[in-house]
């Protein structure tokens, strides 16, 4: 932790990007079963996504009133925006834009890992190389 860095800030950044990551796995198991299963589960995947959508709006909020570093302010941003994608190529139906749908799914639960990942407090009150390296 950075000498002006929040302690809660930390923490709850933490559980929001872990909690954000948690549920883009839910939301891919929840697509699975509307391919493999009952094509009827398509509106719990539509409908999911409302539930946590806003998890990367509070994540930067509590990032800035948190005063954590430049790099994890800046991954929820990425995190919205994909998501802006996300629903851009959920409604390109019948073109090749469609098929780049699961890829940012992937790629939104990568950056959500990271995220968790770069904010978890060590039990010293350090952080990661990681984030020491780009906060300098």
């Amino acid at each position: 932790m950075t000498a002006s860095e929040r302690p809660w800030g930390r923490y709850g950044y933490c559980t929001l990007a872990g909690l954000f990551a948690a549920c883009v796995l839910v939301q891919t198991y929840i697509a699975g079963m509307a391919i493999f299963v009952d094509p009827a589960n398509w509106g719990l995947h539509r409908t999911f996504i409302h539930l946590f959508e806003i998890v990367p709006i509070l994540m930067v909020l509590v990032a800035f009133l948190g005063r954590l570093s430049w790099p994890l302010r800046l991954f929820p941003i990425g995190l919205f925006a994909l998501i802006s994608v996300q629903y851009a190529t959920a409604h390109a139906f019948g073109s090749m834009a469609t098929a780049i749908h699961p890829v940012v799914a992937v790629v939104i639960f990568w950056l959500a890992v990271v995220a968790t990942k770069r904010s978890w407090p060590r039990s010293d009150g350090a952080v990661s190389r990681a984030v020491r390296r780009t906060a300098d």
